[in-house]
């Protein structure tokens, strides 16, 4: 067997265990070790730094093929040639059969742990795909986030199927994890490593230490290019804010570090997580300009939430509008009321506008609950929520952030900063539980919630499930009725 021949089998064997082909710079260290030639000969011939082909390329190689080869022995330049050919002789180095390979086309992104899910309708979203393409080129960890329903998930599978379809993808593996049942990190990392099958460590030799198991990961997607998907991540947060600064809820506060330690450490993967909320600590990781991304996903654009209404046969066009207005382009709940639309009033929108009020918040109820939880914000977001919604039940339907900010100072008898304010107003935005728009000529700050959320946030008040503190004020008139 030549050395072209040995490259070839080990390619086979890599793809095979670990879903991807060796570099070229790995098959110069191969070469080396098959033909018994120092590094430093490879690198005169081909103008490779020493240092770079033995500490860089080599290390990781054998750290690959220990793995792949090795059977429990380690595998080193030395001991390459020999450990393969008896692997050979034995029988055990055979082509790979068409049932071992990643069922996924080749072209593809090999899929080893998890799976995303089946998008099958898709609605515009030109602009934000590009745009996230463009971040996951760039940064080591980016957190998609925005309300129940918007479509964080469906965005990211997209992605992913978009960036799979390139003829060289830029990853070489994917893992998919639901976390909704919020995993401990300890957990999430033995996870993750089964999955990416460190055939080098076996289950009994992992580290109990849980940053030593976060320093075996970061090896491992070290050694290549791994794109991890950790979906449905903000049962990680703390629930109760008023108790403390920490993001993190206590038990799961060793994430913190673990995300900054994705972030700085040296390597090309990239963690991609969605959540309803932002995570505030990687938010400053990313102002202070470490490799990493936030980005808020919005509604549809009208255009698009109207193809959502076309694929249904909906009628009355001219009503489309006005159906559309209350839901702020959420595609899950204009999903929802098209197909009540279609089977309660024979697709027609005028009908269903005749008795919207009384239906609404049965249909949403799901997702409101999710968005809207008083037990997640403080008492100054209630508050905040509580203004808007009695100033603005007679009003145009917008505050400026002047008059707000006065009146709370009123109420709360001058103990309420700006800086208060303005954080908690960005926490609501964030979370798509108020609207926040600036006049184009003035450029004045306007504040008001959605039609939805108001309603919502007035039906909890009224029934006593908003929650009581010592700052918090009711209503102070009962609301009129309004549609939505």
């Amino acid at each position: 067997m030549n050395y072209q021949e040995a490259i070839q089998a080990i390619d086979d064997m890599v793809f095979a265990k670990a879903g991807r082909r060796l570099n070229q710079d790995e098959k110069l260290v191969i070469e080396a070790a098959w033909e018994d030639k120092e590094y430093k000969e490879i690198a005169a011939t081909f103008s490779y730094s020493i240092d770079r082909l033995q500490r860089d390329v080599g290390r990781k190689l054998w750290i690959l093929l220990t793995g792949v080869l090795g059977d429990g022995e380690k595998v080193t330049k030395k001991r390459l040639r020999s450990i393969l050919e008896r692997r050979m002789v034995a029988g055990s180095l055979l082509s790979p059969a068409p049932s071992q390979l990643n069922p996924v086309n080749t072209s593809a992104i090999p899929v080893i742990g998890g799976q995303p899910p089946q998008v099958q309708t898709f609605f515009g979203r030109e602009v934000e795909l590009n745009r996230l393409r463009d971040a996951i080129a760039d940064c080591r960890c980016l957190v998609i986030y925005g309300a129940p329903g918007i479509g964080k998930s469906a965005l990211t599978a997209k992605l992913i199927e978009e960036i799979s379809t390139k003829r060289q993808p830029q990853f070489d593996c994917l893992i998919w994890k639901s976390v909704h049942y919020s995993p401990t990190l300890k957990g999430l990392l033995a996870d993750l490593l089964n999955d990416l099958a460190l055939p080098a460590i076996s289950e009994q030799q992992l580290p109990q230490s849980t940053q030593e198991l976060a320093t075996l990961l970061i090896k491992a997607i070290s050694m290549r290019r791994c794109l991890l998907v950790l979906d449905s991540a903000e049962g990680w947060l703390r629930k109760d804010r008023n108790s403390s600064f920490n993001p993190y809820a206590e038990q799961y506060s060793e994430y913190s570090v673990f995300f900054r330690r994705i972030i700085e450490a040296k390597h090309s993967s990239c963690i991609i997580l969605t959540s309803r909320e932002p995570f505030k600590d990687l938010m400053k990781l990313q102002r202070s300009g470490r490799p990493s991304d936030l980005f808020k996903l919005e509604g549809l654009d009208v255009k698009a939430a109207k193809e959502i209404l076309q694929a249904r046969g909906l009628t009355d066009e001219h009503k489309w509008s006005e159906l559309l207005e209350p839901y702020l382009g959420n595609p899950a709940a204009i999903e929802l009321v098209a197909s009540r639309i279609e089977k309660f009033f024979s697709g027609s929108v005028t009908k269903f506008l005749h008795y919207k009020t009384d239906l609404i918040s049965e249909i949403f109820r799901e997702i409101l609950a999710q968005q809207y939880q008083p037990g997640r914000l403080t008492h100054l977001e209630k508050q905040i929520l509580l203004y808007l919604a009695e100033k603005t039940i007679d009003a145009s339907g917008t505050i400026s952030f002047t008059q707000m900010f006065e009146e709370l100072q009123t109420r709360t008898k001058n103990t309420l900063s700006c800086s208060g304010l303005v954080e908690a107003i960005e926490t609501l935005g964030d979370r798509s539980l108020i609207v926040v728009s600036a006049d184009k000529v003035t450029k004045e700050l306007f504040l008001k919630l959605p039609p939805i959320i108001k309603k919502y946030v007035i039906q909890q008040e009224q029934t006593g499930l908003l929650g009581t503190a010592p700052e918090l004020f009711s209503l102070s008139k009962p609301p009129e009725r309004f549609a939505v």
